[in-house]
């Protein structure tokens, strides 16, 4: 038996287990403080991943169509590289709706939101026109559509080199 007298023994007890609990509690504060702020970045590094992936895709298409306008390709698949393209822009702005700087984007596509966003919905528009004329298998009205797409006026605006 020990000496000290039995009610010592529940206090002794707790201030153990509080202090157990409170080392506990500092060791996950610290965990959290370590964790949480890579944690965000990946999240960030996931957005911006993201949108480039949509915007590759997009180009991806674009040199695609322009082979074919080249004949450098048949033009067998013209309709469906002209509907991925117009998918793909009905997705770019949501990607870029998270506030989220990065990757090959300049800051300023967050800051002059309201003419990006305008040059996305021209983009929307043009491709949802192309793919029209890509349907119905006109390749000159797919030409004239892709150079009114006017991609590069908003990537000399928003896009780093």
């Amino acid at each position: 038996m020990s000496d000290s007298p039995p009610s010592d023994r529940p206090h002794g007890l707790a201030i153990r287990h509080v202090t157990r609990w409170l080392s506990y509690l500092a060791g996950a504060a610290l965990l959290a403080a370590v964790i949480l702020p890579v944690t965000a970045r990946a999240d960030d590094q996931d957005v911006i991943d993201y949108r480039q992936h949509i915007m590759n895709t997009m180009g991806d298409q674009m040199v695609l169509i322009n082979q074919i306008l080249q004949k450098q390709a048949s033009a067998d698949n013209l309709a469906t590289y002209a509907q991925i393209l117009a998918i793909s822009a009905g997705t770019a702005e949501s990607a870029f709706k998270p506030n989220v700087a990065g990757g090959k984007s300049k800051p300023n596509v967050w800051t002059n939101w309201t003419d990006f966003s305008k040059q996305l919905d021209q983009l929307v528009a043009g491709a949802a026109d192309l793919q029209k004329a890509a349907a119905a298998g006109d390749t000159a009205a797919v030409a004239s559509k892709v150079a009114a797409l006017n991609c590069m006026s908003c990537h000399n605006t928003y896009m780093q080199k």
